[in-house]
């Protein structure tokens, strides 16, 4: 936000503050408080004075403050007006590669998913579920590439219906790759691992998600070919929401991809 879209934020022009602050230079503590009330920054009070003062800057507007025995760093605009920390909804995921709308037919496509699930659990949780109201950004309508912290589907609409498809997208993409070896390398390392796994030790938990990522990352090939059918997919997530879909919204920012790694 520029100074003269803070300043209309605040109903006053810029020669409303011109004339405030050439009838106040001899008392820049009224000035100062002023300006530190209405968060208007250093930088700022530099723009409103070029004409004034042409070539002033933040370090001036500061300095000038100091003189007069105020904390002229209190107005840098670091401090306060500090530049909001944009959080990516799945930026750090490691599967966001992965991330897609779903665009599957017949028994994977969202709406025979949503008709099973729906009946089970019923439109409102489903549709909560599914709710992007705790998703980063996406209050203004708009799911952007650096809201959603990938690109490859570009900017959406925040509904719960993308939502929806993004899931059901990803999580058959996830499952399409899933091979017989490395059904039979998981199976192996949960038996091997039970105890551990059961006790949540840090190590074999780390070294559990290393090999399902591995698994949902790596695409089949001809030697070793995708365990899973269509109906297997579908039924899997199926069954995951049935049970996950009446626990979410039980605390606060949780939704269904939420811990999905």
């Amino acid at each position: 936000m520029n100074t003269s879209q803070h300043l209309n934020t605040l109903g006053v022009t810029m020669e409303q503050c011109r004339s405030f602050i050439a009838a106040n230079l001899d008392k820049p503590a009224n000035i100062f408080n002023v300006a530190k009330q209405y968060n208007i920054d250093s930088q700022m009070l530099a723009d409103i004075v070029q004409d004034q003062f042409p070539g002033a800057n933040a370090g001036q507007v500061e300095a000038f403050f100091s003189q007069h025995g105020l904390n002229g760093k209190d107005l840098n605009a670091a401090k306060l007006n500090p530049t909001p920390i944009v959080e990516s909804w799945q930026a750090d995921s490691p599967i966001k590669s992965l991330f897609t709308l779903n665009n599957n037919v017949g028994v994977l496509s969202n709406e025979a998913m949503r008709s099973a699930v729906v009946n089970k659990v019923g439109l409102k949780r489903y549709m909560n579920a599914f709710s992007t109201h705790y998703i980063p950004g996406s209050a203004d309508g708009v799911l952007s590439a650096a809201d959603l912290g990938f690109s490859q589907i570009g900017d959406i609409a925040a509904t719960w219906q993308n939502i929806e498809s993004l899931y059901y997208g990803t999580m058959i993409k996830m499952l399409r790759n899933m091979t017989f070896s490395e059904i039979s390398e998981l199976n192996t390392f949960v038996i091997k691992n039970q105890s551990a796994l059961m006790t949540e030790d840090p190590e074999v938990l780390r070294q559990f998600q290393t090999l399902m990522v591995d698994i949902f990352i790596d695409p089949p090939t001809a030697f070793d070919r995708a365990a899973l059918s269509n109906f297997d997919i579908a039924l899997s997530i199926q069954s995951g929401l049935e049970i996950a879909v009446p626990l979410v919204g039980n605390e606060p920012n949780q939704n269904l991809f939420t811990g999905m790694f």
